[in-house]
Formats: structure tokens, sequence, C-alpha cells
């Protein structure tokens, strides 16, 4: 039985949300019918919500329990028709970076180069952030690699507001990595653009859809009349090292890239299109081939990780759901038939009270007949439960067992007493044992196997697992 063949689906509709200091916005793309033509088009719906200022303070969580009440009635508001979203956030809080190795460093050697320069060069602990990069154009002579990080505590207080707002989130970017996937700027141009925040200013460098350089500068230690020194001194170091033009631009002058530029829910605000640049992007991402999304996201999992993590919850969620509802339909049968029957039995008493031992009326015979019915129904339905496991029992303790650089990508069960097989990958051999020790420690599971296989792998480890369960009978219906 492979639980997960229940979690696939053909289609992946996603919308973007923009989180900053004192506004929401929202944008996705609807299909609906022309009334005039007959045929279906595609409409971008975009909406703006503002929030309290005291909810997000320069990108930082204030008070998450509001910030997830205002998420839900926005996302509610919206009807997107979709739970799944790409999230954006301030840059306030995130450190990125460009990492250049020779053009000969291809493959795992490149990723041991990079984790080998972030151990090296991160200016935050590893242990306290969760970080990702991607692989950028570059140049003829180097391979670039784009690094991006947040401290955990301040991406997980964005995360725990998602979900408490409903929201199945599948990565989470910055604002700058948005604005740079909706504009349409020259290929192979560096261009230096600014973004006015309301205690901030962002200035930040943007070549072939990539941010390439960024930097916040807070109004009480740069004032506005500074700002235009500090874009010269950024353009100049950042053409002297690249030894490359940067060409400056306003970013309300900037135009949507040109898939994107028909809209005319944009054309509607033109004056501050650029506004909408953010959500844009995020809704721009959502629509990349599942499978094909390597780009930079600041969730402890990956993108493409994350899309399963949220379909195999909303599996549970739906298998829990239906085994609440069949328990409560037979537990209802059971009561009404419990006062059914004593209903009959105080109206049979009463007539025995009345009419004569040798009086036998009909209608009492075919409610005897009927109460036997009922009876029997059930016991059968008694009988059809207690030998009827609730696989969600095992699902939500593998569920609790899984740990961070684990993905399971198939789970077998041929029935409770036999073997139980589970198939995925581990990041490393240590998180690999980490996992195979998680499951040992169950109160559910025992003889848990784990065959030694693929030594010369070091990073990506496929694995089976078996395990037997310690008491089938624990996962009946009781």
């Amino acid at each position: 039985m492979n639980i997960l063949n229940l979690l696939t689906t053909k289609e992946k509709r996603v919308a973007g949300i923009e989180i900053s200091d004192t506004v929401v916005r929202i944008a996705f793309l609807r299909e609906q019918k022309n009334k005039r033509t007959k045929k279906m088009e595609t409409k971008l719906v975009l909406l703006e919500e503002s929030i309290n200022e005291d909810i997000i303070a320069g990108g930082v969580v204030v008070n998450g329990a509001l910030l997830a009440q205002s998420l839900r009635t926005i996302w509610n508001k919206a009807r997107t028709g979709t739970d799944y979203a790409i999230v954006s956030i301030p840059d306030d809080a995130t450190y990125s970076r460009v990492f250049s190795f020779p053009k000969g460093v291809e493959g795992p050697r490149l990723t041991e180069a990079v984790r080998l320069a972030i151990s090296y060069q991160l200016p935050t602990k590893i242990e306290s952030t969760y970080l990702d990069w991607e692989r950028t154009a570059g140049t003829d002579k180097l391979n670039q690699i784009l690094l991006s990080t947040i401290p955990k505590n301040i991406a997980d207080s964005y995360i725990k507001a998602l979900e408490a707002a409903g929201i199945k989130t599948l990565a989470i970017e910055t604002h700058l990595a948005g604005i740079a996937r909706a504009v349409k700027l020259p290929p192979g141009q560096a261009t230096i653009l600014t973004e006015k925040n309301p205690d901030a200013t962002t200035i930040f460098i943007i070549k072939d859809g990539t941010v390439r350089f960024s930097r916040t500068l807070p109004d009480q230690f740069v004032p506005e009349k500074k700002i235009k020194e500090e874009i010269r001194r950024i353009k100049t170091a950042f053409e002297s090292e690249g030894d490359e033009e940067v060409v400056e631009e306003s970013l309300e002058s900037i135009e949507t890239r040109d898939d994107y530029a028909g809209y005319s829910e944009l054309d509607k605000d033109s004056e501050e299109k650029s506004k909408w640049f953010v959500v844009l992007g995020a809704v721009i991402r959502g629509r990349i081939e599942e499978g094909k999304d390597t780009i930079i996201s600041l969730l402890p999992v990956g993108t493409e990780e994350a899309y399963v993590y949220q379909r195999a919850a909303s599996f549970m969620g739906l298998l829990r759901n239906l085994t609440i509802a069949v328990s409560a339909f037979f537990v209802l049968a059971f009561v009404g038939t419990h006062f059914f029957m004593l209903s009959i039995l105080q109206s049979s008493s009463k007539a025995s009270a009345t009419v004569s031992e040798t009086a036998y009326p009909p209608e009492l015979a075919a409610k005897e007949t009927l109460i036997r019915r009922v009876n029997a129904l059930a016991e059968t339905s008694q009988t059809l439960l207690s030998t009827t496991p609730l696989w969600s029992k095992v699902l939500i303790e593998i569920r609790s067992r899984i740990i961070s650089g684990v993905i399971i990508s198939r789970f077998t069960a041929p029935s409770v007493t036999d073997k139980m097989v589970l198939v995925g990958t581990a990041k490393d051999r240590l998180t690999l044992n980490q996992f195979k020790k998680s499951l040992q420690e169950s109160k559910m599971f025992t003889e848990v196997d784990l065959p030694i296989t693929n030594l010369e792998q070091k990073g990506n480890v496929p694995f089976t697992i078996s395990f037997r369960l310690i008491d089938p009978s624990a996962i009946y219906y009781k």
C-alpha cells in the first residue's frame, strides 16, 4: 500500500504574498470566461491591505498572533482558490553574497567548495540560520553562486504566522528577489536601483535577473540628502571590483517584463506600478514547473520538498477528518439505536398493562423485527471497525520521527503484522543514523533495520529502513 501515491496532483496553483512593515499585498492569476468572446482568459488579481505598524518592525515580526490574524483576514478576502503561496519578506534581516569559483569546479566539487566557503566566511553561526544558494549566470572564467541567509528565529516567526493563517508556504524569499524577477532590464547590464521604505532606503544592483548587491540604510544613520553620495560610492566600488559598467535607473521608470506587461490590472495604477513588482515576482516564481524550482528559499527545506510536505500534511488532515467522521457516524447510529430500543420497550410496557396477554398487536411485531435488524446492523458495524486498521496513527508517528535533512519518498505496509518499509534520502550519513535512532526510540516501532549501502556516497544518501509494529492491535478501532 503506497499511501504517498494518493498525494499526486496535476495542477499547482500558487499565489504571491508580500509582507512589509505596513502593508500586505496578494497577487494571483485567475482563469475566467470572457462574457463577450466566451473564451477563457487569465486575469491578474491584485489586493493590498494595510496592517498595524506594531506588527512588524525593521523586517522582524513583533506580534505573531496579530500578523496571523491579519493574514487570515486578507487571504480569505482575496479568495485565491488555492492554499499555496510564495511569500516575500523584507530584506532587513537577511544576508546575501555572491561567491566566485573557477570555471573548472563543477558538480560535487562545486557544492563542497560552496560549503567550505560558507563555513569560513558566513558572518553568523550556521546552526542559528537558514541558508540556501543558487547558481547565477557567472562569467566565461568563473562560476558564481548567490548565497542568502536569515536567522532561524526570524524566519520561524513568519512561518508560524502563515501556518496559523491557513496558508501553505512553498518558499520564502526577499523583496529584492521578487523585484529582480519581475522587471525588464537589458541582458548582461548591471543596474543600480533604490527602494524607499518607511524608515530606511535600500540600494541594490540587479544583473540578469539576480540581485548581485544590496544594502539597507536606516534613515536615522543615513539621511536622505546623503543617499546620492552612497549610491555613487556603491556604484564605483562595484564597477572596480567587477570591471563592468553599472547603470543607475529609477525603480519607478522600470517596465514590467514583457510576458507580464500586458495585464491591464497593472496599467490601472501606472504611476505606482513599481509597488507591485515584489508580489508579481512571487507569482512568476509560483508558475515554475514543479520539480524545476532551484531558486533560493529561506524555509528550512527547499521549495520542492516544501510542496511535497504541504501536500502530505493536507492528506493527513483529510485522513484524520474521514476517520473522525466515520467514527462519529457509528457512534450516533449506536446511540440512536439504543434510545429507539428504549422507546419501544417503554411503549411495550405501557401497552402490556392495558392489553390482554393473549393480544399481540401486529404493529408491535413489526417494530420487534425492525429492532432486530438495527441490532444486527450495529453489530456488523462494530465488527467492521474492529478489523479495520487506522493507518493514520502509523503515519502520524512516522511524521513525528522525521528529522531535518530526511525526505521520505515511499511508505509500504503489506499488513499490520508484516515489516513496513520507508524509502527516501538523507542529506548525509550522520543525519541518516540520527533518523534511525529516532525510529528506534518510538514506543510504536520495533526491529528497526537499516541496511548499509552506498558507502561511497556522502551526500543525498538513499536509504531503505524497515520496521514492525510493537503491538499491531493498537492501531485498530476500539
